[in-house]
């Protein structure tokens, strides 16, 4: 969120997605925004998917060939989502998914999909269980993040010059 603050005033900084965090998993089900906020904690990506968006799991599926997922999915996230899919050329999968006791929670290839990784490529790995899928998202680094720093570090001498 700080690096986000510094390129966007704090109102637009706050119509974007939390990011995902290893501690996703283990939080317990998601809680309204409103009611975490309360309770004196900062609502977290599975509070906003669950709770903010008007999606609903069982009817909302994308399109074969489709370039963006629909407007109405994202409420006031929806220039920040289709911002996303436009650089990273994928739309954005539906966010939410029922849990084992039918409540909405925070689909694991979704949050992949907003790190900027391939479709599958934590959510497809035999073995991992959502909770080892939003483990490893979390603690991730974008990797087009890491490709600029890289890039960054091995022209670093040439910036000095």
């Amino acid at each position: 969120m700080t690096a986000v603050a510094r390129l966007f005033d704090k109102p637009t900084a706050h119509r974007l997605f939390k990011t995902p965090t290893a501690n996703l998993a283990g939080n317990g089900a998601a809680q309204h925004p409103d009611k975490r906020k309360a309770g004196g904690h900062g609502p977290n990506l599975d509070d906003e998917v669950s709770f903010l968006l008007p999606v609903d799991p069982d009817r909302d599926e994308l399109e074969p060939g489709v370039f963006h997922s629909p407007a109405e999915w994202w409420g006031e996230f929806g220039a920040a989502v289709h911002r996303w899919e436009t650089l990273i050329g994928q739309p954005a999968p539906v966010p939410v998914e029922f849990g084992p006791r039918g409540g909405r929670r925070l689909a694991s290839v979704f949050a992949e999909w907003l790190m900027g990784l391939p479709g599958g490529w934590i959510t497809r790995v035999q073995g991992l269980n959502r909770a080892a899928q939003l483990k490893a998202v979390g603690n991730g680094a974008m990797s087009q993040q890491a490709f600029t720093a890289y890039l960054h570090l091995m022209h670093h001498d040439e910036e000095k010059r």
